[in-house]
């Protein structure tokens, strides 16, 4: 209404630095140059990058070598040969199974991250790698809600929401 752009996206925002108008605007008022702009527009696509790397790399190590594993042994633990707790167990070994899908998914595509320019490598990071990253987090959210907290390797939602 204001004519104002709607831009959902750091990635898609960063390209505004160096349009005509930008550019035009920041020399006119001596600023900065359109080399200027176009180094910092680089940068931003990098930061943005290395961010989400480091979150992917985050979420790779603390499902492999936290979320998995507590899982697993948790099941392993039970040892009850009752209908209850095979249905359950049954809940935790679908979420389990897509958990790891994920984790293979996000590993395989973060290790394929780099690109030719760092705007091409920030958008495939928001592209892809967050929506990886997305795919992790459910099964492990609904995991967190199966498995029993004194198996559970991270502090819970409820935790943090109620005794931090």
């Amino acid at each position: 209404r204001r004519g104002l752009p709607n831009i959902k996206s750091m990635v898609d925002a960063a390209s505004a630095l160096t349009t005509d108008k930008a550019v035009a605007l920041f020399e006119k008022f001596g600023i900065f140059t359109k080399a200027e702009l176009e180094s910092r527009e680089e940068i931003t696509y990098e930061t943005y990058t290395k961010y989400i790397n480091i979150e992917a790399l985050t979420m790779i190590s603390m499902a492999s070598k936290q979320i998995l594993p507590a899982v697993i042994s948790s099941v392993e633990a039970v040892g009850c040969d009752a209908s209850v707790q095979k249905e359950r167990l049954e809940a935790v070994t679908v979420e389990l199974k897509a958990m790891n899908a994920a984790l293979e998914k996000l590993k395989a595509d973060q290790a394929n991250g780099e690109k030719e320019c760092a705007k091409c490598t920030a958008i495939y990071y928001h592209d892809i790698i967050m929506s990886d990253m997305a795919a992790l987090r459910a099964p492990a959210d609904k995991l967190e809600m199966l498995v029993d907290k004194d198996f559970w390797p991270i502090p819970t939602y409820g935790d943090l929401l109620f005794e931090v």
